[in-house]
């Protein structure tokens, strides 16, 4: 893992964190791609 061993309870904190800030990437693509069909049906 390289110089800073993290304890079990440090590693939870880290999925953590990893999990939430990933999960806001894909509803952001999931959002901009449900707007772009609702102007689509609008034209």
């Amino acid at each position: 893992m390289g110089k800073y061993q993290l304890d079990y309870k440090g590693m939870q904190l880290v999925e953590k964190f990893h999990e939430k800030y990933s999960n806001v990437k894909d509803d952001k693509k999931a959002r901009v791609q449900a707007l772009l069909k609702k102007a689509g049906k609008k034209k």
